[in-house]
């Protein structure tokens, strides 16, 4: 793996729809599709100059039992570079289309390359959320996470090289309550990503209350577009559980 193309960090379920598009391709024997995050943070950085529109839908919403659906459209784009300085990513995120854009906010977050050497790569990211909110986020408190996200390819017997990215942090809203009061606190959380196809990759990820599936398509027909799907707390430990669809352009 020599060229690695990144997550971006967003709010919400977001963060899988634009990680799907804006990580196109990871450089290495097999052409594996890049092992995108699904449900927490990752610290890999698109490359400077990368924008990205990512849509979300999630059902319920905020995971209330017997609410309807409903998405959030983000708009980010990415300046400086992670090897040699630290790059940014700015996001505005309009939250919940019906009426539209009555409620949003701005994410940033910022990324470094650590250590590199052979096949692996190691990022540190701090992010922020919810910041300049208007309509109803003005009412929800700023996010903040830190997190380290390493990729490494691990060649199987065969030749053939899987490419995986494990990402571990900590923020200061990350963990839902188990009492279905949807009452978030801070806490540590960790995720796997791994490359399944030359364009599927697959997540798992966890905090201390949920654990989270998805799976990421990278459109080969349509470059720069990916979809993705999963779900928030599978085993439905926070009585919150959500569906999540999502499609994102890179550009």
């Amino acid at each position: 793996m020599k060229n690695y193309i990144g997550a971006i960090l967003l709010s919400g379920a977001v963060v899988f729809a634009a990680s799907a598009s804006v990580a196109q391709s990871v450089e290495s024997t097999t052409q594996l599709a890049f092992p995108g995050m699904f449900g927490v943070a990752s610290a890999v950085a698109a490359p400077a100059g990368a924008g990205f529109v990512a849509f979300s839908y999630v059902n319920p919403r905020g995971g209330v039992r017997g609410s309807d659906g409903d998405g959030d459209l983000a708009f980010g784009y990415t300046v400086g570079n992670p090897i040699d300085a630290v790059s940014a990513t700015v996001s505005v995120n309009i939250l919940g289309l019906q009426p539209f854009a009555d409620s949003g906010n701005v994410s940033v977050s910022f990324s470094r390359l650590l250590r590199a050497g052979g096949n692996s790569a190691t990022f540190l990211g701090l992010g922020s959320g919810n910041l300049l909110g208007w309509g109803a986020a003005r009412r929800n408190a700023t996010t903040y996470t830190l997190t380290a996200s390493h990729l490494v390819g691990l060649t199987t017997a065969s030749g053939l090289e899987i490419p995986l990215q494990v990402s571990v942090g900590y923020g200061n809203r990350t963990t839902l309550s188990t009492d279905g009061r949807g009452t978030i606190g801070p806490g540590a959380y960790v995720g796997l990503g791994v490359g399944v196809t030359e364009s599927l990759s697959a997540s798992i990820s966890a905090t201390r209350t949920q654990i989270n599936m998805g799976f990421a398509l990278n459109v080969s027909e349509v470059p720069g577009l990916g979809l993705s799907l999963g779900v928030f707390d599978v085993a439905n430990k926070t009585n919150r559980q959500q569906l999540s669809l999502g499609a994102s352009f890179a550009f």
